[in-house]
């Protein structure tokens, strides 16, 4: 069966390791992983956090997927949108409102920066379950604002919020949510039975999880293959519009 990851990262971790575009096509590529989407959260300047990822894009064009990293309180954001969707021609917007320290609610500049994005027609990533700065209930205000884009919610709220996000976002059919680091066994099977598998999409989180667990844990949970379909390929195709 195909797999994609929908989410890893490229860039120096938190803990100072160096990664490159190889180390990740190769690592993941030994767990059957083709197709691989990432940003860089390395570093204070998004425009060089983009073009680690730009640069990664030309070196696997066939595997990897690009998002462009947008920080909503810096004055060129929506610069930052057109280079990254226009020029680029990323595959999708992330925002990490707990790494760069605001709160979405009060974040003005969102509205402005969303509607811009609308116009490419790719989906918008955004780190849920790290209070108080991402939580899932102003992320889907946001979707609710605006249905014409596609939301993925990382890590199913993670640690303090996987069943909070299945509930805030169940009747909202623009958004997905992603499985890196949800460990919860209510709130993988949750996901699926509440949401459906054609919302739950495949994710590593690469270098911060270990690949192989991410992708043990749905056979642990005996998940049947049809809907393995949509979580491990089918909902990445769908948010990549292949």
């Amino acid at each position: 069966m195909k797999i994609y990851d929908v989410h890893s990262h490229l860039g120096k971790t938190s803990s100072g390791e160096e990664n490159t575009p190889t180390d990740i096509v190769e690592e993941l590529g030994r767990y059957g992983i083709t197709k691989i989407g990432i940003s860089s959260l390395s570093g204070t300047s998004t425009r060089q956090q983009n073009d680690t990822i730009y640069n990664a894009m030309q070196e696997y064009p066939d595997i990897i997927e690009g998002y462009g990293f947008i920080n909503p309180k810096a004055p060129d954001a929506i610069e930052e949108v057109h280079r990254c969707l226009g020029k680029y021609k990323m595959n999708g917007i992330k925002f990490h409102s707990w790494k760069h320290g605001y709160y979405p609610d009060n974040t003005p500049s969102l509205h402005d920066i969303f509607f811009e994005i609308a116009k490419y027609g790719v989906h918008v990533q955004t780190h849920v379950g790290t209070a108080p700065l991402s939580t899932p209930y102003v992320w889907a205000e946001y979707a609710k604002k605006f249905p014409n884009i596609d939301f993925l919610f990382t890590h199913t709220g993670y640690y303090e919020f996987g069943l909070s996000t299945i509930e805030s976002i169940k009747s909202l059919d623009n958004v997905w949510v992603e499985t890196s680091g949800q460990m919860n066994v209510e709130v993988l099977q949750k996901s699926i039975n509440i949401l459906g598998p054609e919302r739950v999409v495949f994710g590593v989180d690469w270098p911060y999880k270990l690949v192989n667990i991410e992708i043990e844990k749905f056979y642990e949970l005996n998940v049947p293959e049809d809907q393995l379909e949509y979580i491990f390929h089918k909902n990445a195709e769908y948010l990549w519009r292949y």
